[in-house]
């Protein structure tokens, strides 16, 4: 995937590119992180924490240029055979490998990429589940049904030439070399960096290729990882031998962490001059007052990314601390009351009744402020204009539709899954399904009221006060059928080991989970919705489930998981009708909306922000990994009016238009 993320409430920055070309600037940039660089094996990890950076030092056949085309990055060309089971691609000559201190090493080669799928598949890769039935044989390698790798439809041609057969047609595969787990290694790097790196015969105990040490991996993208030094600073530097440095306009980035505890730093920092882009928060009345005052004229509102976060319950929950420390993040609950939460989350009707109880815009506000709590709401999973049929309908119509034949009552027709409003809170239908549930739980010897337990960040209040909010609407929506316990987390590394990074399904610790997202990593559905499959879907470790249909069945079955999964394998199954395919996996992603298996909650973006960045100078992608570099941006000597954003939008749409 793109990324599975986990929010601590700092806005996401979306800096947008392609200005007038007469005015080139070249100042550094500085802004903040807010989670370590766990690794750097770009061919394994599925994390956005390290895709931000591996983005910038590492290259692969395609990226996205500023006005959001797909073009060639290490690629300079590709076909495609009739039935899009064959694509070729001619790479750039030249193009360096380099070391972590700039000395070249060797040249990228199309072995390059041979050698960094079978490494991804060797190390057991966190994003391979994209490239199981799509690349001839990837998944049985995995597997182990096949040992040779030369029998994986992956091959060196010659040293320019690289060729990918497919096992079935699909025409979107070059969208998919955006991201990571088709990115190049070179093979006797690799080899160097211990005995159990050796392809074909894997030990992560003597392989440390990609580690957190800059020097652990080669660079041929446009930034050179100078600086690592976790909870503390992150620096970049301009690659001397990048193969398209004349698109690199920042010399240096620095990166700092930042924990989330001070929201109103960021904008003080920038005001100060030491950030070139920052968040304006309207709770804070006193510096809201100030940014008006000084930035009135520059404040705008970031567009909103393809980045989707949702709330979904954890089904078949076993961790009550955290997995790495029992003494933290440790839940309060009674067994009787694990027990009765489990069967609760299990039933529909309860489900339904969270859902449709929750006010979201009055969620949102407690991040984002009343002026803003309705712009980032995100009412379907896959975004809602991410694909659309031959005759213009959009994808989030595909799914209205199928939302009101699954249950025209709740979903009537015409039902608005576009953004920035909420159709599904309903204090009403949130109440009668509860009715429901309660007689069918006490039915089942559930006592109420049900304990559900959330994990709060305890450093950033933003996110605190997002979980009293859910705290006190479910309790006061539910008086005495609901009870919410907030798990404070006081660490960054203590909040995100409650969820799922790098963690089995076994240690996820929450019932329910209001902060995680993900991202599109190609131009399909199928990315989005095929998370939620209950035979190999990344999500269901975030939902409590291991991934494997052998595994957690009694929870699989009951939740309806599998009912799902029927529909999502038609859709995937459908390669010759694109609007047949859409309208499919609207089908499914429908499924899980209008059974109250996950409900779609914010995106990213949409918030008050400054910038001294010039307008529509990044890289615009609504997939991939693209979008994270540096490459293209520039920062100006100046605080970007809202006149010169309008000039640039205008010519940035002109352009986009041609």
């Amino acid at each position: 995937m793109k990324k599975l993320l986990v929010a601590l409430f700092v806005a996401a920055i979306a800096l947008t590119g392609c200005a007038k070309k007469e005015v080139v600037y070249r100042n550094d940039y500085n802004y903040v992180y807010t989670a370590d660089i766990e690794q750097l094996d770009y061919t394994v990890t599925y994390q956005s924490s390290n895709h931000e950076h591996i983005a910038n030092f590492v290259d692969g056949l395609m990226e996205h240029d500023t006005l959001g085309n797909l073009v060639g990055a290490l690629a300079e060309s590709y076909t495609v055979n009739a039935d899009a089971t064959e694509f070729v691609f001619k790479l750039r000559k030249g193009v360096k490998w380099v070391t972590v201190e700039g000395e070249e090493y060797a040249e990228v080669t199309a072995e390059d990429w041979v050698t960094g799928l079978q490494h991804g598949a060797d190390f057991n890769t966190e994003t391979g589940y994209i490239l199981e039935g799509v690349i001839k044989n990837y998944a049985e390698y995995t597997s182990g049904e096949v040992t040779d790798f030369s029998q994986v439809g992956v091959e060196a041609v010659d040293d320019y030439t690289l060729k990918f057969t497919l096992v079935e047609s699909t025409p979107y595969f070059h969208t998919m070399t955006t991201y990571g787990v088709l990115f190049p290694v070179n093979k006797e790097f690799l080899l160097s960096r211990g005995t159990g790196c050796e392809l074909g015969n894997p030990d992560p105990a003597n392989c440390d290729f990609g580690t957190t040490e800059g020097d652990t991996i080669l660079y041929n993208g446009a930034y050179l990882l100078a600086v690592n030094t976790p909870k503390s600073e992150i620096r970049y530097t301009a690659n001397p031998t990048y193969w398209d440095k004349k698109n690199v306009f920042i010399e240096n980035v620095k990166l700092t962490f930042y924990d989330g505890s001070d929201p109103d730093s960021l904008f003080r920092n920038f005001d100060d001059g030491n950030l070139s882009a920052a968040p304006v928060y309207t709770d804070n009345e006193a510096t809201y007052a100030i940014a008006k005052e000084k930035y009135g004229d520059s404040i705008f509102i970031g567009r909103l990314t393809t980045v989707t976060y949702y709330i979904s319950f954890n089904y078949d929950r076993q961790a009550y601390a955290n997995f790495n420390d029992a003494t933290k993040v440790v839940s309060t609950k009674t067994d009787k009351q694990k027990a009765d939460t489990k069967l609760a989350i299990l039933n529909e009707n309860f489900r339904t009744a969270i859902f449709r109880g929750i006010d979201r815009a009055a969620i949102n506000a407690q991040g984002v402020g009343e002026e803003l709590k309705f712009n980032a709401l995100r009412n379907t999973y896959t975004s809602p204009q991410f694909v659309s049929t031959s005759d213009g309908k959009s994808y989030g119509e595909l799914v209205s539709a199928a939302l009101t034949e699954i249950d025209s009552e709740l979903f009537p027709a015409g039902f608005d899954l576009s953004d920035s409003q909420d159709p599904y809170f309903d204090a009403d239908i949130a109440a009668a399904k509860m009715a429901l549930a309660k007689t069918e739980l006490e039915a089942a010897g559930v006592t109420f009221p049900v304990v559900i337990d959330v994990v709060g960040y305890g450093p950033s209040q933003k996110n605190m006060n997002t979980r009293l909010a859910y705290k006190t609407m479910l309790e006061s929506t539910f008086p005495g059928l609901v009870q919410v316990n907030i798990n404070v987390a006081e660490t960054a590394d203590d909040y995100y080991n409650s969820f799922y990074y790098n963690n089995e399904a076994s240690q996820t610790n929450y019932d329910i989970n209001v902060g995680s997202g993900w991202g599109p990593d190609y131009g399909d559905p199928k990315t989005y919705v095929a998370t939620f499959s209950p035979n190999n879907g990344d999500l269901l470790k975030g939902l409590g489930f291991e991934a494997g249909a052998d595994t957690n069945v009694a929870a699989k079955t009951a939740a309806g998981f599998f009912e799902f999964e029927e529909l999502n394998v038609a859709a995937e199954s459908e390669i010759a009708d694109l609007d047949l395919r859409y309208a499919l996996y609207a089908k499914a992603e429908a499924y899980l909306i209008g059974h109250a298996l996950m409900l779609p909650n914010v995106s990213q973006g949409g918030v008050f922000q400054v910038s001294r960045i010039k307008p529509y100078t990044q890289s615009w992608a609504d997939y991939g990994i693209s979008d994270y570099k540096f490459k293209f941006r520039q920062v100006t000597d100046h605080v970007i009016t809202l006149e010169e954003r309008a000039e640039a939008k205008e010519a940035w749409e002109k352009a986009r238009a041609k």
